[in-house]
């Protein structure tokens, strides 16, 4: 603090005063005699002008204050104030609520000065004090009756309005006003009603209940006690804090004034100490503001014992371990490190709230708040989520057909009381760890985003809190690649809700909410830090925690980038933010094959990892963290962008493999996420023209393309709806090495202008319990595929390619993609397809060594009634009579007798569920008996598309003789030959 007095004579005291105001005030100016010339003589007002309280509350003993003592001590108590005075306008100590030097006001702030200031005359329409909550229309209550002051003026009715007008809200606003325009006006006008509301309104004398209601106390205190309520008065004393800055440099502004003010300043945080609230929020208001008189007025004897108590009373109960967690040296934290150096942890809580409500940086790729919005379902989630709706939290893939159509299992407990985290309607264990993942709540922040109704905000909080309450992380290590149920019962509820993936999604999200939510009224300081708190402590738990491989470890290490990347102010971050990127830059060539497919050989997978990767990079580069990435993090994906636009179909489908789920990946979602790819390789004119539909880049010219590393073919006479594709599954790898693989080797799917003939039968269920685990088998199973079978068991995996060749003879061409199976022991699958002419395809299966058994070729086919898919037996095969045109022949010979078997045939694009039933088609086998003499069961097949069917002059075929180093055939459709050939 600045020493401006030292030891000198009270004549020097008075010679400096003069010196630094230029004048004592009127009431010791000379007085002029009329003749143009002052008098010298002057009065010093009386000791009786002054409150001398101020000088028992001041500590004197402060050298700063030594012109003030000597005055004091010497009887001369104006001068003693105008020296205090003196020292005030003129110390350097910051008040950090106060800007002098660059000041401001809003308009609102303007107006509720003007509204303060009396109105001349007998309008009756002036002293229009702003009081929190109570409006005369769209202007305050006025307090003027005649041309005065009416403090006895009831604007309303209600209690409240008289204990607040006591805050004297208005008067900051008069002081900014004051400070922006310098207009005197502003500081008479509060000088008279301050000193109004001083004379009119003391602290009544006596052991009052200052919160009861006053009309119940004596007569003679009444108007007092509405002026005393402890938590009126902290807010009065708060401002109070502030008001002295923004008037004391005005020449209105007396020695009087002061020592009234700094008395009263006394009175009231002592009345507001030995006061406090049991009420947690008032008692912080309170604490605070006894706090803050103590820090700005350390001139105060009690000073000290102010800023004790405040802080005691402050910060009871504040948990400030996010402010250990924070980085206080980041830029922008400037005012959260010094609230949080001076003890005011709850200012410091606030401050950091203040920062995050308007720091520019953080930007999120998957925030776009000028344009997302809710669609109409979505917002249906997020309000099922509702206590009212019964906490019906939705979860992907999982609604109770009970309730309706797309409605969310309800969470509400047994007693109607609150949240069950531990309910479990269909026992499947995707259901119970996707609970823990929150997906409702990114879809309210949508919903608010786009009506700003808190509700949304308030339901987060309350039951984002209620899952921190009920499913604390785990106080001991846990495996959480071993099934919760198989845990001890004390871990077993930790294993569903910490499981890293589930948290690496919830954490993901939660960067989306908080964006969402920045601005919300709803969110205080003490959510935001615990929002913060437990951000921390889930992206360390992922790290801690990472799988050893797989698409798990891709999304884990996105969360950890994610929040590296958005939360620089947290100390971890920059760990995280060399972790994560770290991880995805070993993960983009580790799980994935040379040739771009991903090593768990599941489509859906393959796209979400690359979406992993090219978000985690995108928010890097947003936020000034792309350094972090390897140089061939980039390069590295074109390979995998080139596996998906290989494997979408002309109507931008997808074949329905493994755990794909064909249903989740519609058109919109596929193009938007070959646009993002577009960003990755602009010079990519294939990939632009089906990220634009045609409308920009080139046509792709390949039709057949190899991914013999992943085990994925296909084989198409184009790229438009006019057009056919086959793909071709023959993996290296089955369901015991990779989870999301089934026992499916050598199946394929055929597109035909826009309708599937052989769809793959899809997932059915993640499994979890008896019945799912069942479901999950049967659609894994070898015969739910079309491929071949011993004895309908399941195949082994080790699938690989052979040859691919193009070939021709003088009048017609046709490729050719031979690829084998090890499928059982003593027999391996050879299945040879050839693309004839553009026209169809020829399947050659041949199952060859010394096993015997029944040999079964499986086929299961396209979904549709008895009128447009019918089984032709006889002939061994089907035919399709779709009234659109767009038909398929299918016939089969084999070199021995076949016999025809229907079976069950069925098929999910979707999970199946409750609520997600699977369809039922029609499905066949081909049954030939091989003998462990026999050499090799051959089958061919002719799959002919045409617009009829039934018009087509039939199918012969020579299946010449086996060969292990290749094979010859011949077959004859609608009247034409065609010899086919390959030499290994």
């Amino acid at each position: 603090m600045k020493r401006i007095f030292t030891k000198i004579s009270l004549y020097g005291l008075v010679i400096s005063t003069a010196l630094l105001t230029g004048c004592l005030g009127d009431e010791i100016r000379g007085t002029d005699d009329g003749s143009g010339s002052e008098t010298t003589d002057s009065t010093i007002p009386g000791n009786s002008v002054i409150d001398a309280r101020v000088f028992e509350a001041l500590n004197l003993d402060l050298p700063e204050l030594a012109s003030v003592k000597a005055y004091y001590e010497s009887d001369q108590y104006y001068l003693a104030a105008q020296a205090l005075l003196n020292y005030f306008r003129t110390r350097t100590q910051v008040n950090a609520n106060v800007n002098l030097i660059a000041p401001s006001i809003t308009a609102e702030e303007q107006a509720r000065a003007d509204w303060a200031l009396p109105v001349t005359g007998d309008a009756q329409d002036g002293y229009r004090f702003w009081v929190d909550g109570y409006a005369d229309g769209d202007r305050p209550y006025s307090y003027q009756t005649g041309s005065k002051l009416d403090w006895t003026k009831r604007a309303t009715a209600e209690t409240e309005e008289r204990f607040r007008l006591h805050r004297l809200q208005w008067m900051i606003p008069q002081g900014k006003a004051y400070r922006t325009t310098l207009d005197e006006n502003y500081v008479t006008s509060w000088m008279s009603v301050y000193e109004s509301w001083l004379e009119t309104f003391p602290l009544p004398a006596g052991d009052y209940d200052f919160n009861a209601d006053p009309s119940s106390q004596p007569e003679e205190v009444r108007e007092a006690l509405y002026a005393w309520r402890p938590i009126d008065v902290s807010y009065r004393l708060a401002d109070q804090c502030d008001l002295i800055y923004y008037f004391m440099q005005s020449t209105a502004f007396t020695p009087q004034m002061l020592a009234s003010y700094l008395s009263n300043l006394v009175e009231q945080a002592g009345h507001v100490m030995n006061h406090y609230s049991e009420n947690g929020e008032e008692l912080a208001q309170e604490s605070y503001a006894v706090w803050r008189a103590g820090t700005i007025f350390p001139e105060m004897k009690q000073a000290a014992e102010w800023v004790k108590s405040g802080s005691q009373a402050m910060n009871d109960g504040v948990d400030i371990s996010i402010l250990n967690l924070l980085d206080l040296s980041y830029g922008g934290l400037s005012k959260v490190s010094a609230a949080y150096a001076a003890g005011d942890y709850r200012l410091a809580l606030q401050e950091l709230l203040n920062y995050y409500r308007t720091r520019t940086h953080g930007l999120n790729p998957n925030v776009k708040i000028e344009s997302d919005k809710a669609t109409d379902t979505e917002k249906s989630w997020a309000d099922y989520a509702f206590r009212e709706n019964g906490y019906r939290f939705y979860v992907k893939n999982y609604f109770d057909a009970s309730a309706g159509s797309n409605v969310p299992y309800s969470y509400l407990n047994a007693e109607g009381t609150g949240i069950d985290w531990t309910i479990w309607p269909t026992k499947e264990q995707e259901h119970r760890y996707q609970l823990h993942r929150h997906q409702w709540m990114i879809l309210q922040g949508k919903a608010y985003n786009a009506t700003h109704d808190e509700r949304y905000v308030a339901n987060w909080m309350e039951v984002y809190g209620d899952w921190l309450r009920q499913n604390p992380k785990p106080d001991v290590d846990l495996d959480y690649t071993v099934y919760p149920e198989n845990l001890p019962a004390e871990y077993r509820n930790a294993g569903w809700s910490w499981r890293p993936l589930d948290v690496a999604a919830r954490v993901i999200d939660q960067c989306g909410l908080l964006e969402y939510y920045q601005n919300s009224e709803t969110v205080t300081a003490e959510w935001l830090s615990t929002v913060l708190k437990h951000l921390d402590e889930q992206v360390n738990h992922i790290m801690k925690n990472y799988s050893t491989t797989s698409n798990h470890l891709i999304t884990q290490a996105q969360a950890v980038t994610f929040a590296g990347m958005l939360f620089p102010e947290l100390k971890n971050a920059a760990t995280w933010r060399t972790n994560g990127p770290g991880v995805l830059g070993q993960q983009v060539t580790a799980q994935y094959f040379n040739d771009g497919w991903l090593k768990d050989g599941d489509l859906s997978y393959h796209i979400s990892g690359i979406e992993d990767f090219r978000s985690s990079l995108l928010v890097a580069q947003l936020n000034g963290g792309e350094s972090y990435f390897p140089s061939n993090f980039v390069s590295s994906m074109r390979k995998m962008t080139d596996v998906v636009m290989n494997m979408i179909y002309p109507d931008y489908s997808v074949p329905n493999m493994a755990d794909t789920r064909a249903a989740s990946w519609t058109k919109s979602v596929l193009t938007r996420n070959l646009k993002n790819y577009m960003t990755l390789f602009p010079d990519n004119a294939e990939l632009t023209w089906l990220a634009t539909e045609g409308a920009q880049g080139t046509q792709p010219a390949t039709n057949v393309v190899t991914f013999p590393d992943g085990g994925y073919y296909v084989m198409r006479t184009g790229w438009t709806m006019q057009d056919l594709m086959m793909v071709l599954q023959n993996t290296p790898d089955g369901p015991s090495e990779q989870w999301h693989r089934q026992s499916d080797n050598n199946t394929f799917e055929l597109w035909a202008k826009g309708r599937n003939f052989f769809p793959d039968s899809g997932a059915g269920s993640y499994g979890g319990n008896s019945e799912s685990n069942a479901i999950r088998s049967r659609y894994a199973a070898t015969t739910a595929h079309n491929t071949l079978t011993l004895d309908g068991r399941n195949v082994s995996s080790d699938g690989r390619m052979l040859k691919q060749e193009s070939k021709s003879t003088s009048s017609y061409a046709y490729e050719v993609l031979v690829l084998e199976n090890p499928s059982y022991t003593g027999l391996t699958h050879r299945r040879t397809i050839f693309l004839v002419n553009n026209k169809f395809y020829v399947i050659l299966d041949e199952g060859y060594g010394s096993a015997e058994g029944m040999v079964n070729l499986n086929f299961n086919v396209t979904p549709g009634d008895d009128s447009q898919v019918v089984l032709d037996s006889s002939e061994n095969g089907f035919h399709t009579a779709f009234g659109d045109g767009n038909n398929l022949y299918v016939r089969s010979a084999s070199n021995k007798e076949i016999t025809f078997a229907e079976m069950p045939g069925f098929l999910a694009y979707n999970v199946v569920t409750s609520s997600y039933k699977e369809t039922v088609r029609k499905a066949y086998q081909l049954n030939v008996t091989k003998s462990a003499s026999d050499e090799a069961v051959r089958y061919v097949t002719v799959l002919y598309p045409t617009t009829d069917a039934t018009a087509v002059k039939g199918f012969e075929s020579d299946l010449g003789e086996w060969s292990a180093s290749g094979a010859s055939i011949s077959v004859r459709i609608d009247g034409k030959t065609y010899n086919l050939s390959y030499t290994l």
